[in-house]
């Protein structure tokens, strides 16, 4: 008996997978903290040179008030260089300066000095690691270094989380996963320098990454297939919700230091997990580690009051490919390079996940100056990625996975690229479709992270996200240079954008359908065609003896 049809007996989406699935779905709103905190500790507040009291040593300022003659020091070099204070008011009391406009002299005959000092604007941040490093000017570098090498920390936990849970299993790398983020946050907001900050904030990137991926994978292993759908979408949106989070607690916190320990203090909650959350039957199996997964089989029925034979069990014993094969070996990610039928799928799903980041932070880059408070646009810009997954969840039981994808990312792609030729006189229009492009966008990143779990084998499922995740993030770090092509024409990026995500979306049909089809075990039984899609009648009987529970 496959899995999927014992879970289907013992209860697909019983009250053991409702409390499980709830569980794992607060992590993505923890993880959503650390995915998008740099906004807020990274904020780069207005700042101006410090004009100190060494500078203003005179009693009198000639024929300028003092507030004049600060402001014209400043005016030299944009927050980085102030004239010389001493020059400049020889020159005042000379009469050969006069600031209030009556006399212009010009800026070349002032010297001029670096700024040592600065203040920085509290009226829309607190402190952040930009004040209170001064990353500005000569060390501006720093903060944008800060953020690439942050990504490039959820490039190595995409690789080594997915990796990892692969080989040792889900839950021990989970709970890992959680041990390095607070570990992480935790240094990060008692950080004395960038030179520590930015090591640790590595570490956050990639605890972060995989911990979400794991947490992901867990999910979609612990239900019935039919509700796949739900439960992929499920912590997409829980991740949503700390999206939003987080600009309340940025807003009445300000202070980065305290953001930081904030949202890394209830890691602490979650060392409950390690006596709750059962190891992922789908794994035990592929390792052919029968008895845990029985074990873990029989508390399911119980708590879900439903009785399973012995029979029943020993039967997903005697079907060899719900186990890896016993020859030994471990599979790696070099597995999702061979046969070529392999290679086909997996670079085919990596284009896609590739094109929907660069397409999905381009936009969000590209049309994320709303004006106005920017803790409300923050907000804002993590609800309106429920509607998204809502429909998501409505329409892929019943449409599949590939059409939808397709049709979102042709639909986003278009709307890019009419939205770059739209006149900026019509403003209103061009935002509705490049609006319409970003939802759309929303939606597909959504579908394709699902399908991923899905067709991936379980014993390459981690792995194979993990690596899609990773050209994720090359994805994302590439869309700001494609923004910057605005500079050739104004339209090149949004047609860029368009164009690749009509050219994925296309690719998208060539990838298998997963729609109610049992998880892959193995890479045989992914690539043959002897994976039946699940018979209906199995599910309107599950749907009778537990109607409450069927959402789709």
């Amino acid at each position: 008996m496959h899995f999927d049809d014992l879970l289907v007996i013992i209860g697909g989406f019983g009250r053991y997978q409702k409390i499980r699935l709830f569980l794992i779905c607060l992590v993505g709103i923890l993880c959503a903290f650390h995915a998008m905190n740099m906004v807020f500790v990274g904020a780069k507040p207005d700042y101006q040179c410090k004009i100190g009291e060494r500078n203003l040593s005179r009693k009198e300022f000639a024929n300028a008030t003092l507030q004049d003659w600060k402001t014209f020091l400043r005016s030299a070099g944009k927050g980085c260089e102030i004239y010389s204070p001493s020059q400049t008011y020889d020159l005042i009391g000379s009469g050969n300066l006069t600031i209030d406009g009556s006399k212009v002299i010009g800026d070349n005959i002032l010297s001029t000095e670096p700024c040592t000092d600065w203040e920085y604007s509290q009226d829309v941040y607190g402190p952040t690691i930009v004040s209170e490093f001064d990353l500005v000017c000569s060390q501006a570098w720093l903060r944008s270094t800060a953020k690439t090498l942050y990504f490039f920390g959820r490039v190595i936990g995409s690789v080594v989380f997915g990796q990892l849970s692969d080989i040792f299993g889900r839950k021990p790398i989970f709970l890992t996963g959680l041990l390095s983020l607070l570990v992480a946050g935790c240094v990060a907001s008692a950080a004395p320098s960038m030179a520590v900050f930015i090591p640790f904030y590595i570490l956050q990137g990639a605890a972060q990454t995989g911990l979400y991926l794991v947490a992901f994978t867990m999910c979609t292993e612990l239900v019935a297939p039919q509700y796949r759908v739900m439960a992929g979408f499920m912590i997409q949106g829980f991740y949503s919700i700390g999206y939003m989070t987080l600009s309340l607690l940025a807003y009445f916190i300000r202070h980065w230091r305290y953001i930081e320990l904030i949202i890394t203090l209830p890691v602490v909650l979650f060392s409950v997990y390690l006596c709750v959350l059962p190891e992922s039957v789908r794994w035990l199996l592929s390792k052919n580690k029968i008895e845990e997964a029985r074990t873990i089989i029989r508390n399911v029925a119980k708590v879900n009051n439903v009785e399973v034979s012995d029979s029943m069990l020993e039967d997903i014993n005697d079907r060899k490919e719900q186990a890896e094969v016993t020859d030994g070996r471990k599979h790696t990610f070099i597995d999702l390079f061979r046969p070529l039928a392999m290679l086909a799928i997996s670079v085919n799903v990596w284009f896609n996940w590739f094109v929907n980041a660069m397409v999905y932070y381009g936009l969000s880059l590209g049309t994320g100056n709303l004006g106005g408070d920017p803790y409300i646009n923050f907000c804002i810009a993590g609800a309106v990625e429920i509607p998204a997954y809502i429909l998501c969840v409505l329409f892929l039981n019943k449409l599949g996975r590939r059409w939808p994808l397709c049709g979102t990312m042709v639909v986003g792609g278009i709307s890019c690229i009419i939205s770059g030729f739209v006149p900026e006189d019509l403003l209103a229009v061009k935002i509705t479709f490049a609006m319409i492009g970003k939802f759309g966008i929303t939606a597909s990143y959504a579908i394709i992270y699902l399908m991923t779990a899905e067709v991936f084998p379980t014993v390459l499922r981690n792995a194979g996200m993990g690596v899609s995740s990773m050209t994720a993030k090359a994805g994302g770090m590439l869309a700001p240079v494609i923004l910057e092509l605005r500079l050739v024409w104004i339209p090149l990026p949004l047609i860029l954008f368009g164009g690749l995500s009509i050219l994925a979306g296309g690719l998208a049909l060539i990838l298998p359908e997963t729609a109610g089809r049992p998880l892959p075990q193995t890479v045989e039984e992914c690539l043959s065609n002897k994976s039946k899609t699940v018979q209906k009648e199995k599910w309107d009987s599950k749907s009778s003896n537990d109607g409450k529970n069927a959402i789709c």
